[in-house]
């Protein structure tokens, strides 16, 4: 299995060798006054494939995405990068944080592709720590590494947190095991392999080696960091600053708490309605719609939201032949729905 890791690892290095709308915070800057201790930690590994939906499982494009990040990280002045592991092993969430306390991080960075169960799923998402300055801290990067990949063309599916079921910690491992040790971490989701929106950003080598640069540029400008051949020097640059909260950010467990879809127009040859869109979350950000014209029993791909809007105006193609009713879904930052009226169309 090992050998196998390494060929395929190998293989794409060799052919390959942002942010939610926050204007109500401040910047402010980050520099690296002294050296900074990054860990990178490729998700999944030994037995633990992560994602297993393509031929070639998760474990291997963040092994082959976590290599590129540290090569160019180490193209900077004043940083130390370390991987948790190199080799495909099996290696628990409790292991790499005691090696990133081993080593002094001042940040870890764990590195993984996603999948939802209904593959409709798409786009790029950060988990952050759910508490003080290793909340502000993870924040303020997963809006970093969210701003590099809107610039590739990927959905921006926001800066999130778990809880876990006692609600009183972190849900995933590493971000805990990390905090227990006060050194902030953060999940970096960097697309979905299962859709086909963002499949083509892994299976093209090019883009998966993007990824890597793009990764290593988000702690770059965050730090503040200057390259060694002084071609590149983010010591002015201003990451986002985020207050440090009064106490534990909870994720959205509710779902959109209004939707109204109201009909503009339905051409005479039933081809196209024009629908005014209306939905409300008092939690999170509302992040797609999916429309039906069957009564729900079929529901068009996820369509992007307007972020940031509570109204948008859409026009649906209906395909040909003449629709009974429409009915729209829309969904929030954690993918909970709320469907809209049930418009009439005749």
């Amino acid at each position: 299995m090992r050998t196998l890791f390494k060929k395929a690892t190998a293989l794409i290095l060799s052919i390959a060798v942002a942010a939610m709308p926050l204007a109500a915070f401040a910047a402010s800057k980050v520099h690296a006054a002294e050296e900074i201790i990054v860990v990178i930690d490729p998700g999944h590994g030994g037995s633990n494939l992560g994602t297993d939906y393509l031929p070639i499982p998760e474990k291997t494009y963040t092994m082959a995405v976590a290599l590129v990040m540290k090569e160019e990280l180490e193209k900077y002045e004043n940083v130390q990068v370390f991987l948790t592991h190199t080799d495909d092993i099996d290696m628990s969430l409790k292991e790499r944080a005691e090696f990133a306390t081993s080593v002094n991080a001042d940040f870890l960075f764990s590195l993984h592709f996603n999948m939802s169960l209904s593959h409709a799923l798409y786009g790029s998402e950060i988990w952050v720590p759910s508490t003080g300055q290793l909340y502000s801290q993870g924040f303020s990067v997963a809006n970093e590494f969210l701003i590099q990949f809107e610039e590739m063309g990927l959905f921006n599916r926001g800066i999130k947190t778990r809880i876990g079921s006692n609600g009183k910690s972190d849900y995933y491992g590493i971000i805990r095991e990390s905090a227990l040790r006060n050194i902030p971490a953060v999940i970096v989701e960097h697309c979905h392999v299962d859709n086909i929106k963002d499949s083509s950003y892994i299976q093209s080598p090019e883009k998966l080696r993007e990824f890597g640069i793009r990764d290593a540029e988000a702690v770059a400008r965050y730090f503040g960091l200057v390259s060694k051949d002084g071609k590149t020097d983010y010591r002015e640059y201003a990451p986002l600053a985020v207050p440090v909260p009064a106490s534990r950010v909870y994720n959205d467990t509710t779902a959109p708490s209004f939707v109204s879809a109201n009909l503009l127009n339905y051409d005479q040859t039933g081809k196209y309605a024009t629908v005014e869109l209306t939905a409300l979350d008092e939690e999170s950000l509302i992040q797609y719609y999916s429309y039906s014209y069957d009564n729900g029993l079929t529901w068009s791909a996820l369509q992007p939201w307007a972020k940031g809007n509570p109204t948008m105006t859409v026009s649906i193609n209906m395909g040909y032949g003449k629709k009974d009713s429409l009915i729209f879904k829309v969904y929030n930052l954690y993918d909970r729905s709320t469907e809209s009226n049930v418009i009439k169309l005749n």
